[in-house]
């Protein structure tokens, strides 16, 4: 599983005209941006990774109900792991 510093590194790297920095923060910026969007209960999606959303699920035996985030891949990334 790839760690944010991965994720930093890997953009840094290849967009060679950004920071480390600049890519830090471009990195928070989204993860806040989904942060704050499942937490008004919105639907995320991002054409070719695919989309994030909260379902409700209920506790055994209880009519309490909690919240779990979704996640579906999208195709295109479903065709790539199988190759």
């Amino acid at each position: 599983m790839a760690k944010k510093v991965d994720l930093v590194k890997n953009i840094s790297q290849k967009l060679d005209y950004l920071s480390q920095e600049d890519a830090a923060y471009a990195v928070d910026s989204v993860f806040k941006y989904i942060k704050e969007e499942l937490a008004k209960e919105n639907r995320i999606e991002i054409r070719g990774f695919g989309s994030i959303s909260l379902r409700k699920r209920k506790y055994a035996g209880r009519e309490e109900h909690y919240n779990t985030v979704y996640y579906r891949m999208s195709k295109n990334v479903e065709e790539d792991l199988k190759k």
